[in-house]
């Protein structure tokens, strides 16, 4: 500032002395010029200022543009197996025409040999270019997690990751403590209190164990859906100082035969207001979808061009609403989940969706170095 100032002193000077018809007068005439120039000074200060910023937060918004929405799936097989990766995952990534990212299951926290289905299983999905989202579920009652009775367990599990993670260049895995705990079914299930402090625990004996910040991120992941105002996701959640990313569950169950209540919901009904809470919940947090799936059957029985049409519409609204992840379950359990399966029923609408340029894939070491947040 005071640069630019005396630059213009001393222009107004020198043009004074060149020019004697253009002198000042008077005093006052002096002062006024004077005034006028740092007046024009700090403007342009002002001005030049504000240019900055524009340009900061014009290419803040194209690095974040720059950040692909991620694709994953869940298989219906073991994801330890090289025959079943080539299968459920590279098969489908060549079918859709676009790499997903992102590799989910789900792991009992007392597995019985996690030496391999944590260091086996993360680095052969690794070495094919997937990123996993491990699902940590339990048999056990979260007071039972948190005030210990499994540490042994959980001690072993954390160890396997540490001896994973620290082999370096960039391995990293999502990890969502107790999916779900916020709805019936599970033995975790429905006790906030004890799920933060199990959640907690299970984050401890990680650090414990030697797994670096930077080698996990953890996902809050309930189900958007819950029976009672008790039970809402914001009242698990564990705070934003224990938790990289927000996540949550929700499907189409439309008129599947196994659904508790029949309605076919637009994506729109199914995430637009669980999107909207968990923004509020966790300003500035990435948003993933963990689970989300949509059967064929509505009113009028299995409708194959349904189910296309509300899976380019729910990936279109999804990528819109800026998720930074969505985890298709396609396997056909409760209902006809499954987009794609090697016996040639497969949905064109997915292809379609993935289609759209806001996705893209990430190489593991590129995603762990890579910051999420909105």
């Amino acid at each position: 500032m005071l640069r630019l100032i005396n630059s213009s002193v001393r222009n107004i000077k020198i043009h004074a002395i060149g020019d004697r018809s253009q002198r000042p007068r008077n005093q006052w005439q002096w002062r006024l010029v004077l005034m006028v120039v740092l007046l024009g000074g700090l403007f342009g200060i002002k001005n030049a200022a504000a240019d900055t910023s524009r340009n900061q937060s014009s290419h803040q918004a194209v690095r974040n543009s720059h950040i692909p929405v991620l694709l994953g799936l869940y298989t219906p097989n073991y994801l330890g197996l090289q025959r079943v990766i080539d299968r459920e995952l590279r098969q489908v990534d060549n079918w859709a025409g676009k790499r997903h990212s992102l590799a989910g299951f789900f792991m009992d926290i007392e597995d019985s040999n996690p030496a391999y289905n944590i260091k086996e299983r993360l680095e052969i999905l690794r070495r094919n270019g997937y990123t996993a989202f491990i699902n940590l579920d339990s048999t056990r009652s979260a007071a039972q997690i948190a005030r210990g009775d499994v540490d042994q367990s959980l001690r072993k599990l954390a160890q396997a990751y540490a001896d994973w993670s620290k082999q370096g260049s960039g391995r990293m895995a999502f990890i969502a403590p107790f999916q779900e705990m916020n709805i019936p079914g599970e033995t975790y299930s429905k006790d906030p209190q004890n799920f933060k402090l199990a959640y907690q625990r299970i984050q401890t004996i990680f650090t414990e164990a030697g797994v670096a910040p930077g080698a996990v991120r953890w996902v809050f992941a309930p189900n958007g859906w819950s029976e009672n105002a008790q039970h809402r996701f914001e009242n698990y959640y564990p705070g934003s100082a224990r938790v990289d990313v927000v996540a949550f569950s929700s499907y189409n169950w439309g008129h599947c035969r196994n659904a508790s209540w029949k309605q076919w919901k637009t994506p729109q009904e199914v995430f637009e207001s669980d999107i909207q809470r968990m923004r509020v919940m966790a300003p500035g947090k990435p948003i993933f979808i963990a689970q989300t799936a949509t059967t064929s059957y509505t009113q009028s029985g299995a409708t194959s061009s349904a189910k296309d049409r509300w899976l380019r519409d729910a990936y279109a609204q999804l990528a819109a609403m800026g998720v930074r992840g969505i985890l298709y379950f396609n396997i056909d359990k409760e209902c006809d989940w499954a987009f794609y399966s090697d016996r040639d029923r497969n949905s064109a609408g997915y292809r379609d969706a993935v289609a759209l340029p806001a996705f893209g894939y990430v190489a593991p070491a590129n995603l762990a170095r890579m910051e999420l947040s909105r």
